[in-house]
């Protein structure tokens, strides 16, 4: 047969129905062997496809009752939940501080916070007694201490039984019979909180004997 016998002829293509397992149907995907007749593709086979997949749901079972069967005395069974009869009976389920309470004198007791304002001392109280024997009053005034910014107080005694005296903290006020008096044997000290100076003269013609003693702050070296 030549090769132009079948140029202008129509090819023919068997059938299921002819051949259903001859080796031209199988070319052609005719065959009953292949899967889904007829191929799309001559000669192919058509891919296998996965099954859609169906998302399944966990079960939920349903809730069981609540059992109201512990209700608060005098109340009917099924009136309120059991939650409800909790905080009826504590109160509701807040937060709720604790406060410690402590017996009386007890050392866990709060303390009083304590602030120290001051240094610790450095000075230390000293006495300086001495005495001094006075004109008369028609001499001149005598200083019975000076000004000292350390002094506390100073105690006068009037040592004799027969003549007043009279002192003040300037000499200018000792003039005409002023000042104050030293009253004559004095069985007892007297005390001037005083960090200034004092002048004494006595009230007569008499000279009597002052003791002095100062206390100072004395500030330790």
């Amino acid at each position: 047969m030549s090769r132009a016998r079948g140029k202008h002829t129509e090819r023919h293509v068997p059938g299921v129905s002819e051949v259903d397992e001859g080796p031209e149907a199988r070319d052609v995907g005719a065959s009953s062997r292949t899967q889904g007749i007829p191929s799309p593709i001559p000669g192919g086979r058509p891919h296998l496809l996965n099954p859609p997949t169906i998302r399944q749901n966990v079960p939920v079972a349903d809730a069981k009752p609540e059992i109201r069967g512990v209700n608060a005395h005098g109340v009917l069974p099924g009136t309120h939940t059991t939650r409800e009869r909790a905080e009826f009976m504590r109160g509701p389920n807040d937060l709720k501080p604790i406060v410690p309470h402590y017996r009386p004198g007890d050392p866990r007791e709060p303390v009083v916070p304590v602030r120290v304002v001051q240094e610790a001392s450095t000075t230390i109280r000293a006495a300086a007694p001495h005495h001094i024997t006075l004109n008369a009053s028609t001499g001149e005034p005598k200083r019975l201490c000076g000004t000292d910014p350390n002094r506390v107080e100073v105690l006068l005694l009037n040592e004799d039984a027969s003549s007043n005296v009279r002192f003040a903290y300037e000499i200018g006020g000792l003039s005409g019979g002023g000042g104050a008096m030293l009253a004559k044997a004095m069985t007892s000290y007297l005390r001037l909180s005083t960090q200034d100076e004092l002048w004494a003269l006595s009230a007569d013609t008499g000279t009597p004997i002052v003791s002095i003693i100062q206390v100072f702050d004395k500030p330790v070296v």
